[in-house]
């Protein structure tokens, strides 16, 4: 859907490279992370992800299926950017591998995070209205 009408952002380029953004016609913004996610990238990509909440946008997907490899560090990072985006009331989606899906799911993040497989997936999912919180396993 998105994938064909995606265009590079120019404003965002650091860290040089490494990193991706995209914006679709709609004001979408799609991040797209590569290498690793992990305390030796921690701090770089802090700075980048941080200078994403700065770009105006309705919603931010974040691409991860070129990121080799992420540990809790990287995956701090993700629910800190999250958390900052949606604290701003606008949208957030993650895409990810079937690898990924499974680290998510071991680290208890799955149901938090709702990451889609595909782009198309992730905008149809920014569409619909957020299920309520659930506490303590409760809805």
């Amino acid at each position: 859907m998105h994938d064909n009408i995606l265009e590079a952002v120019d404003t965002v380029t650091w860290p040089p490279g490494e990193h991706t953004l995209r914006r679709a016609a709609d004001g979408l913004l799609v991040a797209g992370l590569r290498g690793d996610m992990d305390l030796a990238t921690a701090t770089h990509l802090s700075f980048w992800l941080d200078s994403l909440v700065a770009v105006v946008s309705p919603a931010y997907v974040v691409d991860l299926r070129e990121v080799s490899f992420f540990d809790s560090t990287g995956l701090n990072l993700l629910l800190r950017f999250r958390r900052r985006v949606i604290e701003t009331d606008r949208g957030f989606a993650l895409l990810c591998d079937p690898g990924q899906l499974r680290l998510l799911r071991a680290h208890g993040t799955l149901e938090l995070l709702n990451p889609s497989t595909t782009l198309a997936e992730a905008v149809s999912g920014l569409m619909e209205p957020a299920p309520p919180p659930r506490r303590n396993g409760r809805p």
